[in-house]
């Protein structure tokens, strides 16, 4: 339910009972309930974020390639520049030829919370290829969800 009609009908109930209401109260529970309406997207639970391409905003990555018991993997850091804690991040690691054109693709999720202003370390396993694009696949706010946008795009760092 929408709250902006919900406290338009408690205040009028209880205005109502009190004095008859002018023009100037009638103005002012009109705003407020404009207003309410206006921040209740912001209000709501954390969302996820599929697809969109502004992670590169929040987050920085910084990866190297690496072995992990004789298999290739990706290592480094995601950096959470935003001011709120992320959750179910999920990494994607594309395998590029010598072309560059993309051969392989693999998403895996990164234990844990990524803190506001913090980083997080993780491994994950890459496909074999002779260098690699690592990015943001996908990502939820923790706490509210007026953190903004969120998942995919982004750039790596290192390795080749």
């Amino acid at each position: 339910m929408n709250a902006a009609p919900a406290l338009v009908l408690i205040l009028t109930a209880r205005l109502g009972r009190r004095r008859p209401m002018t023009a100037l109260t009638i103005t002012w529970i009109a705003g407020l309930a404009v207003l309410m309406t206006l921040l209740e997207p912001a209000a709501r639970a954390s969302a996820q974020n599929f697809g969109m391409s502004d992670a590169e905003k929040y987050f920085t990555i910084d990866w190297e390639r690496a072995q992990y018991r004789g298999r290739p993997s990706v290592r480094g850091y995601i950096a959470n520049r935003w001011g709120l804690a992320a959750t179910d991040v999920r990494l994607k690691v594309e395998g590029l030829n010598a072309a560059g054109s993309v051969t392989s693709t693999t998403v895996e999720r990164i234990p844990g919370d990524v803190a506001a202003g913090s980083r997080s370390y993780f491994e994950v396993p890459a496909p074999t290829a002779p260098s690699y694009r690592v990015s943001i696949s996908t990502y939820t706010w923790v706490d509210g969800g007026s953190g903004g946008g969120g998942g995919g795009g982004g750039g790596g760092g290192g390795g080749m």
